[in-house]
């Protein structure tokens, strides 16, 4: 049995805003606490859950009877001993689990009797009340010495592992995340309700739905494992397709709102392929997102039912997206080479780049290695006038983007 066990407590539904020395001034009057966490994301947001270790299973029970159910900036918190530590099986919130985690390296036993697990949706699911309706996994937090064979190990417990696959820098050394795609959506709901706060080698895993994944989506071949990844830049699911017509922008949005959440939303008129919030640098929400619905018939219908809608208090825009890419050769003079890049920039991030400036750009993407699929530390933006592109490129190239002065120059390519 863990050292922790009796005193760690998991504390959910936390307010976003809520960080850990709030959590522990707040847990204090329950007792002596020895630490205080909550749970953020790859881009620092909080995860709206957290855990508290106390100095004894006393005052531990003593916080679940004075918090549980506490009423927090308008949010009720749940408090009770966190699973992970209690000497049962697996790191999950509420899972019947696999056995403890072995060294790396080591693959994991079949879980004994895996009897039940709970229905996908709640906290377990993904850390952020979200459901899981596709087959494919985000994992994040990952051990760095872990190998994409390790990831596919761990997660067979859960099923048939399709494949899996761990991003690695122009060094070959993992970025902490990776992704999972199983054979079926009742196997993917399964495995994130298995592993979502499962601890591997000192970290607590995050997983959810792989927002990225567009099922039949051009693939793009990696080096770990020879096996085809799914399209990691938003790519319509057909070949050729386009998003104009069936891009949604959505604005006005609370700034709790997160992509699961727009995701959930839109599934009200149909098929929802990709939803997205945008983010500032600090990975706090603008206010805004975009939506790629699977067809025009189905972006038109979100517009009728949900242009206008309450939103927690505020009155959300819904409409064509007129920035949304066209296949094709673009305008002359509109895109533009950025070069100088981290390599771990992803097109999402080079779009970011250029908003602060009042620049809306239509396309970004980030070049990458054929046989390999690493980045090559440069990419291409393109915007809807010439004008725009000029702007770009007096106003963004020699900024600072971690540690590196990017460059920024018409393309003469396009």
């Amino acid at each position: 049995m863990s050292a922790s066990a009796g005193k760690q407590l998991f504390v959910g539904n936390l307010p976003f805003v809520v960080g850990w020395q709030e959590l522990k001034d707040l847990m204090r009057d329950a007792g002596t606490i020895v630490r205080a966490d909550v749970a953020a994301g790859p881009g620092g947001r909080s995860r709206g859950f957290g855990t508290v270790l106390f100095a004894t299973a006393e005052d531990a029970q003593n916080a679940i009877a004075t918090f549980n159910g506490y009423e927090w900036n308008g949010r009720k918190i749940e408090v009770r001993e966190d699973r992970a530590t209690a000497g049962g099986p697996g790191g999950a919130p509420g899972a019947v689990g696999p056995a403890p985690t072995p060294a790396y390296g080591t693959p994991l036993a079949a879980p004994a009797q895996q009897q039940s697990y709970p229905a996908a949706g709640g906290f377990a699911a993904n850390g952020n009340n979200g459901e899981v309706n596709i087959r494919a996994l985000y994992v994040g937090n990952l051990p760095y010495s872990v190998g994409w064979q390790d990831l596919k190990d761990l997660f067979r417990n859960a099923g048939n592992v399709i494949r899996a696959d761990i991003p690695t820098d122009w060094q070959n050394r993992s970025k902490g995340f990776g992704t999972v795609v199983m054979s079926s959506v009742e196997e993917a709901r399964k495995a994130a309700t298995m592993y979502a706060g499962f601890e591997w080698n000192g970290r607590r895993l995050d997983v959810r739905e792989d927002r990225t994944f567009v099922e039949g989506a051009a693939p793009r071949p990696t080096q770990q494992n020879n096996y085809s990844a799914p399209a990691y830049n938003g790519a319509p699911a057909a070949a050729g397709a386009t998003a104009a017509g069936r891009q949604l922008f959505v604005g006005n949005l609370p700034f709790t709102v997160q992509w699961q959440e727009l995701k959930d939303m839109f599934r009200e008129a149909g098929n929802v392929q990709r939803a997205d919030v945008t983010q500032d640098q600090q990975g706090r929400s603008r206010g805004y997102g975009q939506v790629l619905m699977a067809t025009v018939e189905e972006a038109q219908k979100a517009i009728q039912i949900l242009n206008g809608r309450d939103v927690q208090g505020r009155t959300i825009e819904v409409r064509e997206d007129k920035f949304a890419s066209e296949q094709g050769a673009p305008a002359p003079g509109t895109q533009v080479f950025v070069g100088n890049l981290p390599y771990s920039t992803r097109w999402q991030d080079l779009k970011d780049l250029f908003r602060p400036h009042g620049l809306n750009p239509v396309h970004a993407d980030i070049m990458a290695e054929p046989n390999t699929g690493r980045s090559k530390g440069c990419g291409i933006v393109r915007f809807t006038t010439k004008e725009e592109a000029d702007k770009a490129v007096r106003d963004v190239n020699g900024t600072p983007l971690a540690g590196r002065n990017v460059i920024v120059r018409l393309d003469k390519f396009a």
